[in-house]
């Protein structure tokens, strides 16, 4: 009795599994007719008979929605739902709502389930993965690029935050199939840098790099990451790394000197600068630069006539060069401010008379009015070159009254 009831029992679960299986080939072929409406609707696109096409599209839906219905049963009940046929029919249902925009109503999420099903193949039947690889790739990678061009359009939009979880998820679901796809990567860590989240561009960068895409621009964007995070040690550790594989690399040089000025270690790079500046003599900016670094009164090796003889290679350089005009003047005119001020902190009680410190000041004056006169030609040139940026419009006014040349400050106003 016993076994007669055991054979009913198998007789009755064989029906439920042929009906599920019934359910998957339905899906299937609901799908394949919805195709064949989809094919039509692009030739009618072609002769511009939208009317047709759209109605074409219309009946596609109706069939893509019983494909959908058939499939997910046929994906949740044990007689199918661990067999790789099934997830196959699920994967190419769902990536086809999610291909065509008549059919994003049908679901939210269709490419993420189109990539769960992938994964999903891959886990219950490799020999069935291996030998239906090819197929479902092409699955995969239609899903790549439509979230990668999502996170362009959004990037183009100034959707930073949007852009940056599509080309996260393109990246993802190029790893679905082993791959590595590296312009989303390298889009992601660019939004992530917009968005000021330094911690997931160094991470993005990292990972690129360990995945052999050794391309100079990711040491660098690795390399600002690191600074914006504070880890100014780490940065200069990736520098000596990127130097030696990029020796002559502009932006890794720049990359270089940026991180050193902002950890205030700008002596131990002005001889490479000088070397750079001596290489490239079509770039004074790298002369330039070294007026700046010398210019800076809070650094160590603060020094006026050594910032001015770069400033001057500079111009030497490129006669028009405004900004190197520009900053020997507020250089000497800074010093100036300094002496001034010198001066006017004298106390008169620490002189054996009155005059002793009137001839003190006077020579103090004197000697202020001398680098003031010495920024006079380069703060002209400047405003000749920037006739309306107002802060060397304002520095030559105010150049002009401490020279008290008042009939050429007012001609500023």
């Amino acid at each position: 009795m016993k076994k007669v009831l055991f054979l009913l029992a198998l007789a009755v679960f064989g029906q439920f599994a042929m009906a599920q299986d019934m359910k998957r080939q339905d899906a299937n072929n609901y799908q394949r007719q919805a195709q064949q409406l989809i094919d039509a609707a692009d030739d009618y696109k072609a002769v511009n008979k939208i009317d047709k096409a759209n109605k074409q599209m219309a009946n596609a839906k109706i069939l893509m929605q019983k494909a959908k219905a058939s499939i997910d049963a046929a994906a949740e009940h044990e007689a199918t739902m661990n067999q790789a046929k099934t997830w196959h029919y699920y994967a190419v249902i769902y990536y086809k709502i999610g291909a065509y925009p008549e059919f994003y109503d049908l679901d939210p999420n269709p490419f993420d389930k189109v990539l769960m099903a992938v994964e999903k193949i891959q886990q219950i039947d490799p020999d069935y993965y291996r030998q239906n690889g090819q197929e479902l790739s092409s699955y995969v990678r239609g899903v790549d690029n439509t979230y990668y061009q999502l996170g362009v359009d959004s990037f183009n939009n100034g959707n930073f935050e949007d852009a940056m979880v599509n080309f996260q998820k393109a990246n993802e679901a190029a790893s679905k199939i082993g791959a590595v796809d590296d312009a989303a990567m390298m889009a992601c860590a660019t939004c992530a840098i917009k968005l000021g989240k330094y911690d997931i561009a160094a991470e993005t960068f990292n990972a690129l790099i360990a995945k052999g895409y050794e391309d100079a621009t990711n040491y660098s964007g690795l390399i600002n990451a690191y600074r914006e995070l504070g880890n100014g040690e780490k940065s200069i550790e990736i520098i000596e790394i990127a130097r030696v594989k990029y020796p002559d690399n502009p932006q890794i040089i720049n990359d270089m000197i940026n991180t050193y000025l902002t950890l205030h270690r700008e002596a131990e790079i002005v001889d490479q600068i000088e070397a750079m500046a001596q290489k490239y003599t079509e770039q004074p900016v790298y002369y330039y630069i070294l007026g700046n670094i010398y210019s800076n009164m809070d650094s160590e090796i603060f020094d006026v006539e050594k910032a001015l003889e770069y400033y001057n290679k500079t111009i030497e350089e490129d006669a028009n060069y405004a900004d190197a005009y520009y900053g020997a003047g507020v250089l000497l005119m800074n010093k100036a401010a300094e002496i001034s001020k010198e001066a006017d902190d004298k106390d008169p009680s620490e002189y054996s008379n009155f005059n002793a410190y009137l001839d003190a000041t006077d020579k103090l004056a004197a000697e202020a009015k001398t680098y003031n006169e010495r920024a006079l030609p380069y703060m002209e040139k400047a405003y000749e070159l920037l006739p309306s940026d107002e802060a060397v419009k304002h520095a030559l006014k105010t150049l002009y009254t401490r020279l008290k040349m008042m009939d050429k400050a007012k001609e500023l106003e």
